[in-house]
């Protein structure tokens, strides 16, 4: 697998849009430092609080919010003024494009994490795990990402 993993926080609406394929696009406020071809665990936020699956990153895309909602706005899952206030302030924003999704088949809640890894922390919008944290944070459901590793770089938009 990939090094790093990142961990991304998304709300549940739009976790669950990614890893069905419906959303292709995350959109982030600042510039997202993840590399292409990267792996990222999608961590649905509250009401939910689980891992949920991951996705493979095909590219980020940082640009002027404007600029960004014409190359991206069809695949983001988010109505235009949707958009527009989650942006607000924001002098660039970025684009995640994500080529390849898995689904857990069962959630890993934020209590197991948080008993797989001690000191487990939920990121306000993506953080990196260390390999000891994401070989703990895994346990099992590691063997749902090698559909990812394996996918390669096919996009789905």
């Amino acid at each position: 697998m990939r090094e790093p993993v990142a961990l991304l926080s998304v709300r549940p609406r739009f976790a669950e849009a990614l890893l069905n394929g419906s959303k292709t696009v995350e959109i982030r406020r600042r510039k997202a430092h993840i590399a292409d071809g990267a792996i990222c665990l999608v961590y649905a936020s509250s009401p939910v609080r689980a891992l949920v699956g991951a996705v493979s990153v095909r590219a980020t895309d940082t640009d002027l919010p404007e600029a960004l909602w014409g190359r991206w706005g069809a695949y983001t899952g988010l109505q235009r003024r949707e958009y527009d206030d989650y942006l607000k302030g924001s002098v660039k924003a970025c684009a995640i494009v994500v080529s390849d999704a898995v689904s857990f088949p069962r959630p890993v809640d934020l209590s197991e994490l948080r008993r797989r890894h001690g000191n487990f922390v939920t990121p306000q919008s993506y953080r990196f795990l260390g390999a000891g944290e994401l070989t703990s944070l895994l346990n099992g459901e590691a063997a749902h990402l090698a559909r990812l590793a394996d996918a390669g770089q096919s996009a789905r938009i």
